[in-house]
Order: C-alpha cells, then sequence, then structure tokens
C-alpha cells in the first residue's frame, strides 16, 4: 500500500523512473484527497434542466423573483417577505421595495452575493407605515413590526420547477450567531407543507441541517459536520420517488424517506434569514453586512418520461446496473447503516 504523505522521504530510485514515479503518485494523491466532480451522483440517467452561474452583471430576473409572492406578477408587501411565524428578524427586500431602492443582491466575478444588515430609520419608519395601512388583524401580528435587518432571497417560483432529480448549489455564508443560510424547495402549487430542506445552516456552528417537512409524517432532520462552512462547499439533493438523499462536495452525509405529498412539482428557493426562533438573534459580536454568496445553482432530472423517475431508488439503481460506489453507499445509508 502507497500511503500519499506531505513528508518528503529520500529513495534510491533510476533517474529515469523518477518521473514517472512522481506523475503517478501525484494522481494517487489527488483521488484519495479530492471531492468528487460538481453534479448528480453516477449511475443515474439525468440531463441538465437549470442552471445560473451568476456570470452576468446582476440577477437574471428571468430565472429568479426576490420574495414568497405567489406569481412574479404579485405584488409582495411584508407579509410575503419574511416569515412571521418563525419570528424571523429580517426583511427580504430588492431595489423596489417601498421605493427604498434597497439592493441586498450584487453579482461580481461569477458570485452572487446576497447581504444582510440592521435596517436604517428611514426603511424602518417605511415598514411601519405599510403595516399601519393593513387590517387591524393583519397588522397584529408582533413579529412583523419587530424587524430589524434586511436581507435577500431568491426563488424560482413561476420560473422554474420539477419533481424529482439532482439539485445543487456551491455555496458559502458569513460566521455568526443568528445567521441562517438555506437551500430549500416548496410545492409550485402553494401550500406547506411539505418542504425539502437541502440546507440549512446556522452561522455559530460547523452543522448542516437536512430536513423533509410533510403533512404525512413528523419532520425528520438529519445533521452533517461541514469543514469550514465560511469556505465555499457544494451542497445537493438527489430527490428520488422513495427518498431524498444529501450531498456535501460529492459525498453522501444523510437520507430520509419520502413521503407522498412530495410527489408534486416544487421550486427552488436560497436565502439568508437573521434571527428567529431556532438560530436566536444576532449577538453584539456578529460583524454587518453579513452575507451568504453563491456560486451557481443547477438542476438535473431524469431523461425518461420528460423528467418523471418512476420506480424507488433500487429500481433506478437497477436500471443503471448499479455500477457505482456511490450508489450502493446511498443504499446502505437508506437501510439504516451507518456512514462512514
Amino acid at each position: 500500500m502507497i500511503a500519499c504523505s506531505s513528508v518528503a522521504r529520500p529513495v534510491a530510485i533510476a533517474a529515469g523512473s523518477l518521473l514517472a514515479m512522481a506523475v503517478a503518485m501525484t494522481a494517487l494523491c489527488a483521488g484519495a484527497t479530492n471531492p468528487p466532480a460538481p453534479g448528480p451522483p453516477a449511475g443515474y440517467d439525468l440531463v441538465l434542466s437549470f442552471a445560473d452561474e451568476f456570470d452576468g452583471r446582476g440577477l437574471d430576473r428571468a430565472r429568479w423573483t426576490t420574495a414568497y409572492a405567489d406569481r412574479p406578477s404579485t405584488r409582495a408587501t411584508i407579509e410575503q417577505r419574511t416569515l412571521a411565524g418563525n419570528r424571523e428578524r429580517q426583511v427580504y427586500v430588492d431595489p423596489a421595495y417601498l421605493g427604498l431602492g434597497i439592493d441586498p443582491f450584487e453579482v461580481r466575478h461569477g458570485i452572487l452575493t446576497i447581504r444582510a444588515k440592521p435596517m436604517d430609520a428611514a426603511t424602518r419608519a417605511a415598514i411601519v407605515r405599510e403595516l399601519d395601512q393593513f387590517p387591524a388583524a393583519r397588522r397584529a401580528a408582533p413579529a412583523l413590526r419587530e424587524v430589524a435587518y434586511t436581507s435577500g432571497l431568491i426563488s424560482t417560483r413561476g420560473r422554474f420547477n420539477q419533481r424529482y432529480g439532482y439539485f445543487e448549489t456551491r455555496a458559502r455564508w458569513s460566521a455568526g450567531k443568528g445567521l441562517w443560510p438555506a437551500f430549500w424547495m416548496l410545492p409550485e402549487g402553494g401550500g406547506w407543507p411539505p418542504e425539502i430542506d437541502i440546507l440549512e445552516a446556522h452561522g455559530d456552528k460547523p452543522i448542516t441541517y437536512h430536513s423533509i417537512h410533510s403533512n404525512r409524517a413528523e419532520t425528520a432532520t438529519r445533521q452533517a459536520q461541514v469543514d469550514d462552512p465560511q469556505q465555499f462547499h457544494r451542497y445537493g439533493a438527489l430527490w428520488l420517488p422513495d427518498r431524498v438523499a444529501f450531498y456535501i462536495d460529492g459525498r453522501p452525509v444523510a437520507s430520509l424517506p419520502s413521503t407522498p405529498d412530495l410527489a408534486m412539482p416544487m421550486y427552488l428557493l436560497l436565502n439568508l434569514a437573521v434571527g428567529g426562533y431556532w438560530p436566536g438573534d444576532p449577538t453584539p459580536d456578529v460583524k454587518f453586512p453579513a452575507t451568504m454568496q453563491i456560486d451557481y445553482v443547477r438542476a438535473w432530472r431524469f431523461r425518461a418520461a420528460a423528467g418523471r423517475a418512476e420506480g424507488s431508488a433500487a429500481q433506478l439503481a437497477e436500471r443503471a446496473g448499479d455500477r457505482h460506489p456511490q450508489q450502493r453507499e446511498h443504499r446502505r445509508m437508506a437501510q439504516g447503516e451507518p456512514h462512514r
């Protein structure tokens, strides 16, 4: 067995063979340390169905909307720009919101940056005026008056949705308590649950959370350790008819059984929330503006039947010949065996 090591050791070897051995060792060690290539796990018949590489001059409005509004043409109020039920402290803004001209999005050098920062007095006053125009029952929600930060959300609702496939982003985020980045999916037809959380994280923990919310079963969540989430990593989910497998840097980290109410087209969301019951509110040492940076967002659909993946994970693997260790690892996890 040849061990990859950063320590050089003298070796008696013919000069003519030295270069060949160096090349071989480089390739071997690279294979031992480098993560799998971007994209879906091998062995599934998938084709690219959506991609934004953020190579333009700004956010592509043909691909993204910037609130929870039902359709792209719907004017979004504060009620569609935060989740008051979570007591989140941010409002997801865009330049058109209340005429404030606040743009939390910057596209530069192929990276989308979402910035979260404390509200100034003028922004808070404009939001209070908006709330005062609501009927009494709607403006009574205390969480809507407790918002204190602006941030950004991007959503493909009304632009792209899909049932089953593989979904991946490459992202990183600022450190700090109360920061809550997410990459998730909701039903195109509206309603909640179901929900697939491909990635959720807290800025003060080296942990990611991967969940399924359902009307048919209790919420299921798995945790995974991630090395230095302030550096870029790839976060993905393989959504099959009978389960969802979650990946970090191309390696499987969790698998959850699917539920019947998941079997519908869903759209993608990415956002940087601030505060709330779950992560807690930011502490004074958190540095603002805080950021979530996104290198790309991509999706793949199953080639057969216009993207409909019929059959279980095991049946799909059998059709592909089960030639790939990643798929075998996925099925071990599906059967409850620990991942190593």
